[in-house]
């Protein structure tokens, strides 16, 4: 009985949590039962998560990059300087180089630890929200057509990109391709330098799984004339 329970109040916890008027994204990625929450299809929670600012927040967790440190920037210009300067100076460059930032990073290691935790935390909750079995979300994201053309934005910066970042952004698309084929290879044609964008990243073995994917899907019902898109974007 105290099984029937617990699952009762685990429930009850996050069905209190959406009850907040001033709940926030961050509150429920940080919730444990999340996720299983989804594959029992809490009704209040999809409508939640169905939301446009909230499936904008979810998708740029999942491209959001880590941001370099205040003392990575520092200790980088005073490798710059000092191998600029004499030799001697020089000699000892590198080693110096290397103390200040130990020393900048011994103070600040546990605020931007925690922060980076929480980034690859958000990261994989949003993923797995965006790329579970509920249809509903899948719609909601094909409707936000300008949110989801800031996600593909991602593929637009310089290579390499990290392989774990750039396996979210592919799963998360492969699963929109596999419920709503359609409306996705109709929005892939409707971006801008797409498979440039795409073979950028050739080295990236995820990215190209993609692009393999869309093309392959020129056989596929509604998935004509995606070939020939790929091929005049290359000209």
């Amino acid at each position: 009985m105290f099984w029937r329970f617990g699952g009762y109040a685990q429930l009850s916890a996050l069905d209190s949590i959406l009850d907040k008027p001033d709940v926030t994204v961050e509150e429920l990625l940080d919730e444990a039962d999340l996720i299983q929450e989804l594959k029992q299809q809490n009704s209040k929670l999809i409508e939640y998560l169905r939301d446009e600012n909230v499936l904008e927040r979810l998708l740029r967790y999942v491209i959001a990059t880590k941001n370099p440190a205040p003392h990575d920037h520092e200790a980088a210009a005073d490798t710059v300087t000092e191998a600029r300067s004499p030799s001697r100076q020089s000699l000892f460059g590198k080693a110096r180089a290397r103390s200040i930032s130990a020393t900048r990073s011994d103070a600040g290691d546990g605020e931007e630890s925690r922060e980076e935790r929480q980034r690859i935390k958000y990261a994989y909750v949003s993923c797995e929200i965006l790329s579970s079995e509920v249809w509903s979300i899948s719609e909601a994201v094909l409707d936000n057509q300008d949110t989801l053309r800031h996600f593909w934005a991602y593929i637009k910066q310089p290579a390499p990109l990290d392989p774990v970042q750039a396996g979210y952004f592919t799963k998360v698309n492969e699963s929109l391709l596999d419920r709503k084929m359609e409306e996705m290879l109709d929005f892939f044609k409707s971006l801008d330098n797409v498979v440039p964008d795409l073979l950028q990243h050739v080295d990236c073995p995820v990215i190209m799984d993609l692009l393999l994917k869309i093309i392959s899907l020129e056989k596929s019902e509604g998935g004509q004339g995606i070939v020939d898109v790929s091929r005049s974007c290359q000209l």
